[in-house]
């Protein structure tokens, strides 16, 4: 009879891991929702935009999002391939999906409605609906309401060098966290932008908000101020600069309502 039930439980388990699945990931937002989603046992692999959470940092990488190889993806022998827009060359997904292998892509959300409308999706094909429900619903209560806007002035800077300043505008996810801390964008253009040296002096911002992995890149807080393309203006002399987390502050993410926080945090701090 034990023999029977040892049998019986070993085949169930045969059965088990058979049947799970091996997700690969392209694109940091993605792996954010499907880790949140509680699926994250199921990925073998991300890109490396996927720099959260730290489960999935330690994973095997198959490259950036928008520059993959089919050779590597399939090397992780998949059974469903997560991609957000602009994911790898037309060629490369239509070489994985030749082979029999899903693949799901994603629009961007650009808006707190299609963050939610985008985890929802990716339930969907997860089977994860009711872990959804529970995030949605957790999400909104976290999301604070829009505060009138203040006088403080602010910018986010995607990137500065020789070429100039590249910073974010409207239908950005830095815009949406200017407008839940009242601070008001200098930048009125859609996306992300130039922002020519005349320009950049005359708005004379508060303070700089800008992510972690261009910072660092240019040295540090004080060098990357230091820059020739922003020297001249009062809150770069006096660094008064906000690093973020680069997919914090650039991507459609789980933990808004946390990068809200950090920048309401620093703006409130600028206000005394």
């Amino acid at each position: 009879m034990k023999h029977a039930i040892f049998i019986g439980l070993f085949l169930a388990v045969l059965s088990f891991n058979a049947a799970a699945e091996r997700i690969v990931v392209a694109g940091g937002t993605i792996t954010d929702i499907v880790y949140a989603l509680e699926a994250g046992e199921d990925v073998v692999a991300v890109d490396t935009s996927s720099t959260w959470p730290p489960k999935a940092v330690s994973l095997p990488k198959v490259g950036y999002y928008r520059d993959l190889a089919a050779e590597g993806i399939l090397s992780q022998k998949p059974t469903l391939i997560l991609t957000l827009e602009g994911a790898g060359r037309p060629q490369v997904l239509t070489q994985i999906k030749s082979t029999g292998v899903p693949v799901k892509q994603y629009d961007k959300p650009k808006q707190v409605s299609g963050l939610f409308a985008l985890i929802n999706q990716v339930a969907v094909d997860l089977n994860k609906q009711p872990q959804a429900e529970k995030l949605i619903k957790t999400l909104k209560q976290q999301l604070p309401n829009k505060p009138k806007p203040s006088t403080t002035k602010a910018l986010f800077i995607l990137s500065a060098g020789e070429r100039g300043v590249m910073v974010a505008g409207k239908e950005t996810v830095p815009d949406i966290l200017f407008g839940y801390t009242g601070i008001k964008n200098l930048a009125s253009h859609n996306g992300f932008k130039p922002f020519n040296r005349e320009a950049l002096l005359v708005s004379d911002p508060d303070f700089l908000v800008a992510p972690s992995h261009v910072v660092y890149g240019a040295g540090g807080p004080e060098k990357f101020c230091q820059q020739a393309a922003l020297a001249l203006i009062p809150a770069a002399k006096e660094c008064r600069l906000l690093v973020m987390d680069s997919l914090m502050s650039l991507g459609m993410t789980t933990r808004l309502p946390e990068a809200i926080a950090k920048l309401d945090s620093f703006h409130r701090k600028q206000a005394l």
